[in-house]
């Protein structure tokens, strides 16, 4: 066991000791397991960095709003950013760090109000701050999804430890648990907003050209491309369709990496443009699965390369696949996509663009 390993496992027993110690100091008072016939307010949770669970939930905005629900949302900038141009979201509650000092301005931001309902939807790492978030919050339900916050919630699905489908149902899920009918509701489908400014800025930039996005680094070491696999896609566009142009994308240092093979790139300290370029662009090829999320949403032609499942009992490439009819995945035979053969990409190419 290397000692980052071992790091990891220390600092994830004591966090769960503290979830532990901090629900028998901190108890609600008849806390009520029936939810409310009248729901007026409500507030989501999204305590981790992942932009994708905020897109795969956005069908639950619309059908909250549609049933004239004050949504309160708990996130990051960049959650923030996406967000913040939703008229189905009545304020976004920013988490500015993860120290002590910030959480507990966020408690205390969240605590001016009272919550019909509160839903933390999303699995985190044992988390004492979250778990103080938690019991600090002016309702009487909560509706959790992550095992290790059971005593801190008043309803506890089950839906992640049973998770065989894909992820949007979990907005189904909720919905069932809300209305009784809650699982007649159109929910999983996606819908991002984008402001007009941005829109225009990026139609400039693309300036009537026919545009394919191509992602080939993603966040984890198992979501990035060979340059090898990389120039099999670039030259293999380049050779067979011309008229398109091409754009890489990606994290900003990712994109410096990629500027010194003379391509195309696109990177902006504002998420949004990069939805904004989704939005207008014909075809997107991913190794994150953020971006193919995004162009669900638009439901853009998209080709999107996979690493396989560690284990039976999460799939994730199940479960985070594309909820898009335009799309096509490629799982790799292994855990990292650097092992899906050149043949198979060329294939899937050729596939994509007959879409």
């Amino acid at each position: 066991m290397s000692f980052g390993t071992f790091h990891k496992g220390k600092k994830r027993l004591i966090n769960k000791i503290k979830i532990n110690i901090l629900s028998f100091f901190i108890r609600r008072k008849n806390p009520c397991k029936d939810v409310p016939k009248k729901i007026k307010t409500c507030l989501l949770i999204h305590d981790n960095n992942k932009i994708g669970d905020l897109i795969v939930l956005s069908g639950l905005y619309r059908e909250l709003s549609k049933r004239n629900v004050e949504l309160y949302v708990i996130t990051n900038h960049t959650g923030n950013a996406l967000l913040n141009h939703s008229n189905q979201i009545k304020k976004v509650i920013v988490k500015e760090s993860n120290s002590l000092k910030n959480m507990l301005r966020v408690i205390k931001n969240a605590r001016e109000h009272y919550f019909d309902i509160v839903i933390d939807p999303f699995e985190t790492m044992p988390s004492f701050k979250h778990a103080l978030l938690l019991s600090n919050l002016k309702t009487d339900n909560i509706l959790g999804f992550d095992r290790w916050y059971k005593r801190y919630y008043t309803f506890y699905h089950l839906h992640d430890e049973n998770l065989k489908e894909h992820m949007s149902t979990r907005t189904c899920e909720i919905l069932s648990h809300m209305y009784e009918d809650g699982k007649k509701a159109d929910a999983q489908r996606y819908e991002l907003a984008i402001s007009d400014t941005i829109e225009k800025e990026i139609n400039s930039y693309i300036a009537g050209s026919n545009v394919v996005i191509v992602n080939p680094l993603g966040a984890k070491k198992i979501c990035r491309l060979t340059e090898i696999q990389i120039k099999v896609i670039y030259h293999w566009i380049q050779n067979n369709h011309p008229e398109l142009r091409i754009i890489f994308t990606g994290h900003p240092d990712d994109v410096s990496l990629l500027n010194a093979h003379g391509v195309e790139t696109f990177s902006h300290s504002e998420f949004l443009y990069t939805v904004a370029l989704t939005k207008m662009c014909h075809y997107v090829i991913s190794v994150d699965t953020a971006l193919v999320h995004i162009a669900s949403a638009f439901e853009k032609p998209t080709l999107a390369l996979y690493p396989n499942s560690r284990t039976e009992s999460y799939p994730s490439h199940k479960i985070w696949s594309p909820n898009n009819p335009n799309a096509i995945q490629v799982i790799s035979p292994t855990y990292t996509v650097v092992d899906i053969n050149s043949e198979d990409i060329i294939a899937n190419l050729e596939r994509l663009f007959l879409k």
